[in-house]
C-alpha cells in the first residue's frame, strides 16, 4: 500500500509520541518548592505531635508529586485533576494549617513563598495537561481511535 500522509496528517502522528514536558517540568519544580518548605517548617517549628504527622503528610504529597509528573508526562487526565487538588490543598495548607496549627516561629515568608510557588507550578501544569490531553485524544479520535 502506498499511502501518503499531507503535512497536517504528519505533524499529527508526530504531536502523539512527544511527551508533556511542559507538566513534567513544572511538577519538577513543584517538587522543589515542597522541598524548601520541608525543610524551612522543620527546622522553625516547635516539637510536638504535629512535626510528626507533618513529616508523614510531606513524605506523602513528594510521592504524589512525582507521580503526578511521571504520569501527566504521558498524558494522564486523571493525574492532572489530582495535580489540580494537590495545588489546592497547598493554598488551604498555607493559609490555614501553617499560621494555626503548625505555628513557626521564623521563616514565614520563605514558607509562603514555597507553598505558593509550589501551588502556582502544580495548578498550571495540571492545567496545561488536562489541556494537552484533551486534545491528544481529539487527535487520536479523527485518526481513527488509535
Amino acid at each position: 500500500m502506498n499511502e501518503t500522509l499531507t503535512e497536517k496528517e504528519k505533524k499529527t502522528y508526530v504531536s502523539l509520541y512527544k511527551k508533556d514536558t511542559l507538566s513534567y517540568t513544572l511538577t519538577l519544580f513543584a517538587i522543589l518548592a515542597e522541598l524548601v518548605y520541608v525543610i524551612s517548617i522543620l527546622d522553625v517549628m516547635e516539637v510536638s505531635f504535629w512535626m510528626g504527622v507533618t513529616v508523614m503528610v510531606n513524605i506523602g504529597m513528594l510521592f504524589a508529586l512525582f507521580t503526578c509528573a511521571v504520569k501527566m508526562n504521558i498524558y494522564d487526565r486523571q493525574w492532572a485533576a489530582i495535580a489540580l487538588l494537590l495545588g489546592i490543598y497547598i493554598l488551604i495548607r498555607q493559609f490555614v494549617l501553617v499560621p494555626f496549627i503548625l505555628r513557626p516561629y521564623d521563616r514565614n515568608t520563605i514558607i509562603a513563598a514555597a507553598n505558593i510557588a509550589g501551588a502556582v507550578l502544580i495548578i498550571a501544569a495540571g492545567i496545561n495537561s488536562n489541556a494537552k490531553s484533551k486534545r491528544r485524544e481529539k487527535l487520536q479520535k479523527e485518526l481513527g481511535g488509535e
